[in-house]
C-alpha cells in the first residue's frame, strides 16, 4: 500500500522492487474507496472475479463444452489460492488475471471458426498486451508468455500430429509470422514500457529509455540480493505437495484434493502432448509456470508464488475429465471434484477468512 500512497502524492517509491502496474492499480482503488481496507483490496476481488470469468471462458474455448468450463470455474474457486490472493494487496492476483485474459485473446485465435484475418490479428494483439500488463505487475507473466510462444514456434516448426494441430498451423500462417512475432514480443513490450509512464509523471522524472533501463535494472539487483524472511522462505519444489498452511499469509495453503489431483490431471494430459492443443498447452503452462523458479536466479522464494501454476492444476483436472468417453462416469467424475475440493474450502475457510470464536475453531484446530 505505501507504493500506492506514495504514487497519489507523487512521493518517492518506498517499493521499487516491482514493476509499477499492480501499484497503480491499488491507488486506483483507494482513489475511490479511500485509504481503508476496502479501498487497497477492492481491486483484487475484481481481478480476482476476472479471473473465475476469465477461467470459464478459456477453458469453453479450449473444450466447447460447458459442464467441463463450469467445473473448471468451481474448481479454481475453491482452490484457495483465489480467495487468499484476491484479498491481500498483493501483485501476484493482477498477474493472473492478466495472464488469463492473455491465454484468452491467444486461444480464441487458434479454435474460433470464421475468425477474419483481421479480427484474428486484432486478438493477438489484445493478448499481447494482456501478457504485456502481467509483467508489468510481476515479471513472472513472461513464463506464460514463453509457454505461448513455444507452442506457436512448434506448431510452426514441426509437421502437426494431429488434423487438430495442423488446422490451428494453418490458421496461424494466415496470420504471418511477423505479426504474431510482433504480438508476441513488441507489442507486450511496448504495454509494460508504458505502465511506467504515470510513475514517472508521479516521480517527475523523464519518461525514456535511460529511467526505464535504471529502474528495472534495480528491480533485478534486488532480488538477486534480497535475503527475505528466512522463517516463511520455501523451495520451490516443495510447493506441489504442501500441508502446512503459511500462517503469515492467511493460512495460504492450496486445496489439498486439487492440488494432488491436478498433479495427477497434468500426467494425464501429458499422454496426449502434441496431439491435443488443449492438453499440450495445460502440460506447457504449468511446466514453464513452475520449473522456471529452478532457474530463476532469485536469492529467496515464497509459497505464493505458486499461485500461477496452482491455477492451471485447477483447469487440468477438467482437461483429464474429457478424456473420459463415458459420459455417465465423467459426470460422477465432475461431482466427486467439485464436491470435494469444496468440503475443503469450507474447512480451511475459516482461517483464511480470520473469522473470530467460535467459528474459526467450527472444523477443528489447525496446528
Amino acid at each position: 500500500m505505501a507504493s500506492a500512497r506514495a504514487f497519489l502524492t507523487n512521493s518517492p517509491n518506498p517499493n521499487p522492487e516491482a514493476p509499477p502496474l499492480g501499484k497503480i492499480l491499488i491507488a486506483g482503488g483507494i482513489t475511490i474507496f479511500g485509504d481503508n481496507p476496502v479501498g487497497w483490496r477492492a481491486p483484487g476481488v475484481l481481478f480476482g472475479a476476472l479471473i473465475l470469468a476469465g477461467v470459464f471462458l478459456w477453458v469453453y474455448l479450449l473444450l466447447d463444452d460447458y459442464r467441463l468450463a463450469l467445473t473448471a470455474a468451481a474448481l479454481t474457486l475453491f482452490n484457495n489460492f483465489l480467495f487468499v490472493m484476491s484479498r491481500v494487496a498483493m501483485m501476484d492476483v493482477y498477474l493472473v488475471a492478466f495472464v488469463i485474459w492473455g491465454l484468452i485473446g491467444f486461444t480464441a485465435v487458434l479454435k474460433l471458426d470464421g475468425l477474419t484475418t483481421l479480427r484474428a490479428r486484432t486478438l493477438l494483439m489484445f493478448s499481447g498486451i494482456m501478457f504485456g500488463f502481467a509483467c508489468a505487475c510481476k515479471w513472472n507473466g513472461v513464463d506464460t508468455l514463453a509457454a505461448t510462444a513455444g507452442l506457436v514456434a512448434g506448431l510452426w516448426l514441426f509437421h502437426p500430429m494431429s488434423a487438430e494441430m495442423a488446422e490451428y498451423k494453418v490458421r496461424l500462417q494466415r496470420i504471418g509470422i511477423s505479426y504474431i512475432a510482433a504480438s508476441l514480443f513488441l507489442v507486450p513490450t511496448v504495454a509494460y514500457c508504458l505502465t511506467y509512464w504515470p510513475l514517472c509523471r508521479s516521480l517527475h522524472q523523464p519518461f525514456g529509455f535511460t529511467q526505464l533501463a535504471a529502474m528495472n535494472l534495480f528491480i533485478w539487483r534486488f532480488h538477486r540480493a534480497v535475503q527475505g524472511n528466512p522463517t516463511i522462505v520455501s523451495d520451490w519444489y516443495t510447493w506441489p505437495l504442501q500441508v502446512a498452511p503459511q500462517r503469515g499469509l492467511s493460512y495460504l495453503v492450496g486445496n489439498w484434493f486439487l492440488m494432488w489431483t491436478g498433479l495427477l490431471a497434468i500426467a494425464v494430459c501429458a499422454r496426449r502432448f502434441l496431439r491435443a492443443m488443449p492438453e499440450t498447452f495445460i502440460v506447457l503452462l504449468y511446466v514453464a509456470n513452475l520449473l522456471q523458479w529452478a532457474v530463476t536466479p532469485q536469492s529467496c522464494l515464497y509459497y505464493y508464488y505458486y499461485f500461477p501454476a496452482a491455477t492451471f492444476l485447477s483447469i487440468a483436472i477438467p482437461l483429464g475429465i474429457q478424456q473420459v468417453q463415458n459420459r455417465t462416469v465423467r459426470s460422477r467424475l465432475i461431482l466427486v471434484s467439485v464436491s470435494a475440493s469444496m468440503c475443503i474450502f469450507a474447512f480451511c475457510f475459516a482461517h483464511m477468512a480470520h473469522l473470530g470464536s467460535p467459528y474459526d475453531s467450527a472444523f477443528g484446530y489447525w496446528v
